[in-house]
Parts: structure tokens; sequence; C-alpha cells
């Protein structure tokens, strides 16, 4: 975190126009990437809600046919572990990209660095993996729920 005790005092980047002009572009790059990363988690457990939704109403439509409900329990479990794995891949992802926007940043000017500082990386990530486990708790719960729907009906 910034100390505002501290005495600032602004420094240009060392780096040569052309080598500054990249080094934008790959920070620019890295922020789309990780913006589109970020949509895409969202949009994951979006899909994987409309999945599970259509699983119940097929399983409501086919409630006397055993092999069928096993059959959409597989499917709904497998859709869940994608799931899991889609979320993960995408942190790992968002995570590399953070990292290249620190050691870009680490070339910029004085400015740059101080206002990228305003929030800690600790704190960044203590957002990131709550998001994370948050996103996890409503894959499983509501895998859970579904499950329970469907061994009701199973049954």
């Amino acid at each position: 975190m910034i100390d505002e005790e501290d005495e600032f005092e602004h420094r240009e980047s060392s780096l040569d126009d052309l080598s500054h002009a990249e080094f934008l572009m790959i920070y620019r790059e890295a922020g789309e990437n990780l913006l589109f990363a970020k949509r895409q988690q969202w949009q994951a457990l979006a899909y994987l809600s409309l999945s599970f939704v259509a699983i119940y109403f097929l399983a409501k439509a086919n409630a006397y046919d055993a092999k069928f409900l096993n059959y959409l329990i597989a499917c709904s479990l497998a859709l869940t572990i994608f799931a899991i794995a889609t979320e993960i891949f995408l942190q790992f992802w968002q995570i590399n990209e953070k990292r290249k926007i620190h050691e870009i940043s680490k070339h910029l000017s004085t400015s740059t660095q101080r206002v990228r500082a305003l929030k800690s990386r600790g704190e960044s990530n203590a957002h990131r993996y709550i998001m994370l486990f948050m996103l996890m708790t409503y894959i499983l719960m509501a895998q859970i729920a579904l499950l329970r729907v469907l061994w009701s009906m199973a049954n």
C-alpha cells in the first residue's frame, strides 16, 4: 500500500519510445484478456445453470424412465466437473494476465506504479479467491439440489 507520508518523486519510464509502446500494447492486451476471462467465468456459470434447468425439465418430462434419469444424473455430474475445471483454468489465466500487468508496470513511470499500488496484491488475491470459492460453492450447491430432485424422481 501507499504510505501518504512518503515523499513522492515522479520519474518517467526509462524505456525508449518503441519499447514503451510495446509494453503499453501488451499491458492493454493483458487487461482485455483479464476481462475476457472474467466474463467467460460468469458465462460458464450462467450456461451451467441453464443446463441444470434443462436437465430438470427433461427429467420431469420423463420421470418414469429410470434409465434416462440415470443418464441425466451422469450428464449433470459431468457438466459439474467440466464447469469446475473451466472456472479453475480461467482463474489461472487471470493470474497469468495479472502477472504480466505487474511485470510491465515495473517498467512504467513511478506515478503509474503508485496508482497501481492503491490496491494491494494481497487484497486483490483475497478478493479473487473469495469469488472463486463462491463460484465453486454455487456450482456444488446447484449440483446437489439437482441430484436431490433427480434422485427423488428416480425413486
